[in-house]
């Protein structure tokens, strides 16, 4: 696919997947669905139509190291580091000023490290419908058909069909909508034409620039001060000169919200977003139980266990949580793994740092 390129974004802490998520290693590097790990099947399912040399990353200096050790492949000066978060409006305006100095007419398409495709052969279809739209000028996002009415979502209301030839429909979008309410995401699920926004984009690389300048001036200012300083002396003075002065928001609320001239394909790909215990439980079994390594049930159903090397014995309980690794255990309902952040902040009070 020619001028496509794929920028692979790398934060996040992952902290509702402690204990097994950690500082130094979280979610991403983790073999959580399979022998490969997130980040690593990330980049597999791109590399079918995309080859190793337009693919880059964007990550925090910590991460450095661990995507060299899992993507070895990767040249070295395709990791873009950001100094310290600002949001990923910022780091990626960054890696868009190192795009634009590679290539200024790229296409890219903007993946999160931590999500799960299961029909790769129609996400394939889906860059191509999304490519295609962002080659005549539209900032385009992938909405995933949803599968139920979940409100831990943001959602993408679509509007008409744009005339383009690709194997998927494009539409225009009428207007995103925060994470809503119970109700309203069932309407909406009812109505149809609605999708989950998932935080995937794919667009020239000039034309979101031109963007930033619209909305975000003061971080396309400092895509300007960077994208000149690329390859020079200069570049690491000028980044910590800059980085500062960049917006602290997100893509969504710093620039798709905003332009105009976006796009939506609607994207059924068999996509998880394992964000929680309990969305990689749904992931990865069904309702009997799932344990990584030997497990004796009586009366017990719907339950996850990760306790590599030992017998686990279940007697009676349901839709559980247990996480078992060398210094921590954590045991929850499934409805309320979403609270294992509240775990990690009380540590972080605590100065826990071991267990961070």
């Amino acid at each position: 696919m020619p001028r496509l390129y794929v920028l692979v974004l790398s934060g996040g802490a992952g902290t509702r997947l402690w204990p097994r998520s950690r500082r130094d290693r979280p979610k991403q590097f983790l073999d959580l669905i399979a022998d490969r790990t997130l980040l690593q099947d990330t980049v597999d399912r791109v590399r079918e139509i995309v080859p190793v040399e337009r693919i880059f990353v964007v990550a925090p200096p910590a991460h450095r190291p661990l995507i060299h050790e899992q993507l070895p492949e990767l040249a070295t000066d395709h990791v873009v580091v950001e100094p310290y978060p600002r949001g990923n409006a910022a780091a990626v305006g960054l890696a868009m000023a190192a795009l634009a100095a590679f290539d200024p007419e790229a296409v890219v398409a903007v993946l999160p490290s931590d999500h799960v495709v299961e029909r790769r052969a129609q996400f394939r279809k889906v860059l191509l419908a999304a490519t295609a739209a962002a080659e005549r000028g539209h900032l385009v996002t992938l909405g995933i058909a949803p599968t139920a009415p979940d409100t831990g979502f943001g959602y993408i209301e679509a509007g008409e069909r744009l005339d383009i030839e690709a194997p998927v429909e494009v539409r225009l979008v009428k207007r995103f909508i925060e994470k809503p309410k119970r109700e309203a995401a069932e309407k909406m699920v009812a109505d149809g034409g609605h999708f989950w926004n998932a935080g995937m984009f794919v667009w020239r690389v000039e034309e979101v620039i031109k963007a930033y300048e619209q909305h975000l001036p003061a971080t396309a200012k400092a895509i300007g001060a960077i994208r000149e300083a690329i390859g020079s002396p200069r570049y690491e003075s000028v980044l910590a000169e800059v980085w500062e002065e960049t917006d602290r928001t997100t893509l969504d609320y710093g620039i798709a919200e905003k332009a105009s001239n976006v796009a939506v394909v609607p994207a059924d790909i068999g996509w998880h977003d394992v964000g929680s215990w309990a969305r990689l439980a749904a992931v990865v079994s069904g309702t009997e139980n799932w344990s990584s390594g030997d497990l004796l049930a009586e009366d017990a159903n719907g339950n996850y266990v990760w306790a590599p090397g030992k017998l686990t014995a279940l007697i009676g309980v349901e839709d559980l949580v247990v996480v078992d690794t060398p210094d921590a255990l954590l045991i929850s309902p499934k409805g309320r793994s979403e609270e294992v952040k509240t775990i990690v902040d009380r540590l972080k009070r605590e100065d826990r740092e071991d267990l961070l």
